[in-house]
This record gives structure tokens, C-alpha cells and sequence, in this order.
């Protein structure tokens, strides 16, 4: 793969993909603590600050990731129009999720109710890298779980009071959210299909699959295992949730090399529990770059969030330099503009991700590797896979090239 650093470090090229369990079996003897007062997520990693200030020692290793990226990935972070940071954005503070309940088995109502108080921890441990940095306008982002795709609606016990109840099935039977409330086939935030209203609309999914071992992630949500995910409720970190949390965010995969001398984070699969500095640090610069190139710093709703930097763009020896000045090009059409979602997982042969993905130059007749994008709504590029992978249906946006 281009785009590496001549100081980066290869890894070891045990898995291409985060839905390969094994890539998370070296974290199967860690502690797994449970969630207490002093876990809530009130707390920051430092103090408000503006500005492209990591530590000294992450500055090489984040300048490398950056200009990996940029290099490998075409149109690097712009081609994304539809991030974790743009839905926030785009819902002045706010994330709205439909739980995609892919299972026959039941859900209590107690069930129900720890489900957003674990999801929405989870998602605290990467705001609190955003909250008082550079400009971020919010003090709290909201994580509200609006509503249930279910195959059968009697697999909710108990009262579903507060949440929209979806019986409807996609072509692989599994239980589907609408797309006339998803956000990014609504990228006009143009609601008005969606029978609950705009406000009940949402803007990704937590899909809780039987059986899998790993996950997948992009900006329509995170995949994990069902299984997983309820046994872990309580549980302080989530881990295989908190890497594909960073994937809806557009944070990459480290299947294929390493930062130099960065071994322990959690975008490197299985090798962290939590998320470390040097993943706050990546997220920061994702925000930092997007905030200055889409003036949103200029939005701030609370008067107790510190002024955006007074720099223009970072300096040019950061991680997220070069701002440019153009904007990407938005679909003409309300229902693609982001149909294109591109895979959380690549190969080291594959010229992969904007935002973990694989965004292959292809044409319709071209044969596309292992882990690369063969389908979807809209999508005009090459739909038969090579030798040793089949073609297979993550979403109506997205189908990707999985190894046998």
C-alpha cells in the first residue's frame, strides 16, 4: 500500500477485517471492570484548550496517520460527507439511533433500559476529547436511542413507551430502520417521509448481530455481536463497540502498519481496551481539520465553551495540515449523497478507506480485491469480486467484497 511513512512500522498481518473474531481474542484475559460514579463522563482529558497542541512524543506518529490517509485514501477525510462530526453538526448537539435487533431472541424492558445508558457511555469516552477543544460547541452530546427494528414486535417485553417499534425486514431478513428516517439518505435534512416526524428521524444504528465475534463500522452505525454487547452491559468498556464508534467518525484501520512507536490504542484492533491519548489525540485532529474547513467553531451554543483558535489552518508541520479550500461535492440526489458507504475493513493490497473504508477507483467492469466496495445503491464501479471473496450485502448503500 502507498502512503506509508518510511519511519512507520508494518503489523502483523494476522486479520484484514474487524468481523474476524480473532483479531479480538488477545484482549480475552483483560480485566473487564465494571462501570462506577467515578467512570461518568463529566470528566476531561485536559483542560480547554484551542489550537493543534498533542503531546510532543504523538506528534510524529499523528502526522504519520495523517499523511496516510491522505495518500491512500481518494479525497482523503473531505470524501465523507456524512460523519459522526457532520451529524452532530448537522442536529445542533445531538445523535439519534435505531437499534438494529438482528436476533429472534427477547429483550426485557430492563434490558431496554440499560441499553442506552451502556451505548451512550461508550460514545462519552470519545466526546470528552471534543468537549472544550478547539471550538467544539457543545458541553454534552446527547445520545438518544429513538426506536427498535425487530422481526417480530412481540420480541419486546414489556412497555415500548418512548421508542418507534419497526417490524420490516431487508432482502438478507434482517431487521431493517426506514430509510425515509435514516440521515444519510437525507442529507437536506428533509424529513418529511418519515411518519414519527424529523425529530424521531435517525442518524445511525447500533446493529446487534447473533453470533459474530467481531464488527464493522462506518458512519451508518456499528455492527457488533448481540451476544457481546448484552453481556457486557455493565461493563466499563465496550471495546469492540469503542473501535467501531471511532470508524463512524471516519478513524481508520491499522491492519496493514503501525504509527511509529505507538503498539496500544484502540483503532489498532485488539490491542487496547480503552481509548488512549494517541486515539484522543487522531480524534481531535479529525475535528480540528473539519471544524476549521466547515466554519463550524463559528456555531457555538454555549457561552461556556472556549472561542475557536484564531488560526486559519493548522501549521504546516501538524497532522492536519493543508486545509483545503474547496468543499466536496454533495449528490444531487437526497438519497445518495452518502450512499456510497465505504468498508471499516481493507487489505494490505487495496487502495482503501475515506473514513476506514476502501474507496477503490473502479469501473463497472473492473474486478474489485478482497474487502472492497461491489454494490450498493447508486454505486457505479465494478461489482464482481476477485478470486477467493463474494460479494455481500452490508446495507441498501453498501456491499463489500468478503474473503471466503
Amino acid at each position: 500500500m502507498t502512503g506509508l511513512s518510511s519511519a512507520a512500522s508494518p503489523s502483523l498481518p494476522i486479520a484484514q477485517s474487524d468481523l474476524d473474531g480473532s483479531v479480538w481474542k488477545a484482549l480475552l484475559a483483560e480485566p473487564q471492570s465494571r462501570r462506577g460514579f467515578s467512570d461518568m463522563p463529566r470528566n476531561r482529558p485536559v483542560k480547554r484548550q484551542s489550537g493543534w497542541n498533542p503531546p510532543t512524543d504523538l506528534k510524529a506518529p499523528l502526522q504519520e496517520v495523517w499523511e496516510h490517509y491522505e495518500k491512500t485514501y481518494d479525497g482523503g477525510l473531505d470524501a465523507n460527507v456524512n460523519t459522526g462530526f457532520h451529524q452532530i453538526m448537522a442536529n445542533k448537539g445531538y445523535l439519534n439511533i435505531c437499534v438494529r435487533w438482528d436476533s429472534s431472541a427477547t429483550i426485557t424492558e430492563t434490558e431496554r433500559t440499560k441499553i442506552p445508558s451502556a451505548y451512550n457511555a461508550q460514545y462519552q469516552k470519545w466526546f470528552k476529547w471534543l468537549y472544550g477543544y478547539n471550538g467544539f460547541p457543545y458541553d454534552e452530546v446527547k445520545v438518544n436511542i429513538v426506536a427498535y427494528a425487530v422481526k417480530d414486535k412481540s420480541q419486546l417485553q414489556g412497555s415500548t413507551a418512548g421508542y418507534e417499534v419497526y417490524t420490516e425486514l431487508d432482502a438478507d431478513g434482517v431487521p431493517m430502520c426506514p430509510v425515509a428516517c435514516a440521515h444519510d439518505a437525507h442529507l437536506d435534512g428533509d424529513y418529511s417521509g418519515c411518519k414519527p416526524g424529523a425529530d424521531r428521524h435517525y442518524d445511525h444504528s447500533l446493529w446487534l448481530k447473533d453470533g459474530l465475534e467481531g464488527g464493522f463500522g462506518h458512519n451508518w452505525g456499528q455492527e457488533v455481536g448481540r451476544e457481546y454487547f448484552m453481556n457486557n452491559l455493565d461493563s466499563n468498556s465496550i471495546h469492540i463497540l469503542l473501535h467501531e464508534m471511532g470508524h463512524t467518525f471516519a478513524l481508520d484501520d491499522f491492519y496493514d502498519w503501525t504509527p511509529t512507536g505507538i503498539t496500544k490504542f484502540i483503532m489498532l484492533a485488539g490491542a487496547s481496551m480503552e481509548i488512549t491519548d494517541f486515539d484522543g489525540w487522531m480524534y481531535r485532529n479529525w475535528w480540528y481539520y473539519l471544524s476549521q474547513k466547515n466554519n463550524w467553531t463559528s456555531t457555538i451554543t454555549s457561552t461556556d465553551v472556549s472561542p475557536a483558535s484564531s488560526e486559519t489552518k493548522p501549521p504546516t508541520n501538524t497532522a492536519a495540515s493543508a486545509i483545503k479550500t474547496t468543499t466536496p461535492k454533495l449528490s444531487t440526489t437526497t438519497k445518495a449523497a452518502v450512499a456510497k458507504p465505504v468498508s471499516t475493513k481493507k487489505a494490505t493490497s487495496t487502495k482503501g478507506p475515506v473514513t476506514q473504508a476502501t474507496a477503490i477507483k473502479a469501473t463497472a467492469s473492473a474486478e474489485v480485491a478482497t474487502w472492497g466496495q461491489c454494490g450498493g445503491n447508486n454505486w457505479t464501479g465494478g461489482t464482481k469480486c476477485a478470486s477467493g471473496a463474494k460479494c455481500t450485502k452490508r446495507n441498501d448503500y453498501y456491499s463489500q467484497c468478503v474473503a471466503n
